[in-house]
């Protein structure tokens, strides 16, 4: 899969514009239309219902959905992060907990394929916030989960809750 995110994520890139296929592209989110993508995945192994061409689809969905990529906004615990408001993070700081924060642990809860559905619905809050996502970065991260969740989670929550320099009165 290494070798292939490299090429998924360039075609991914490269067809931004091409707004029939990304149209295609966010069929994948959706299980009874999911085979619309399948044509445009299948050099990337995005066929079928197994957790790695799950993890294809949903991620071609995700970018359909959000384009906005940047290879800079560090992993997904990051981005989702800036959705933070001032209020949260003084809360934060006094060891208290948003809301936000408490959506942010459902989504670390997530156990096998559930993560899709609950990266979802804080990657539409980043759309909203015109908030960037580093699609390579997640392309990794989410094809880890299967098997190495643990790790990811961690990653993941060191980013959203790990105090920071702006943060500090």
């Amino acid at each position: 899969m290494q070798a292939l995110s490299g090429k998924f994520i360039e075609f991914l890139r490269k067809q931004k514009e091409n707004k029939g296929l990304m149209a295609s592209l966010r069929c994948a989110l959706v299980e009874s239309k999911r085979r619309r993508a399948w044509p445009a995945l299948a050099c990337y192994e995005g066929i079928g219902d197994g957790f790695k061409a799950l993890t294809v689809q949903y991620l071609a969905g995700f970018f359909a959905t959000h384009p906005e990529d940047d290879p800079n906004a560090g992993n997904f615990g990051d981005s989702c992060r800036e959705l933070m408001g001032d209020e949260e993070r003084r809360a934060l700081t006094e060891g208290g907990i948003g809301r936000l924060s408490r959506r942010f642990q459902h989504l670390l809860a997530a156990e096998g394929e559930e993560i899709f559905g609950r990266v979802m619905r804080l990657l539409m809050r980043c759309k909203s916030e015109e908030i960037s996502i580093n699609y390579a970065q997640l392309l990794r991260d989410l094809s880890q989960w299967q098997y190495a969740a643990h790790a990811v989670r961690t990653q993941w929550a060191r980013s959203f809750w790990a105090p920071r320099e702006e943060d500090k009165p």
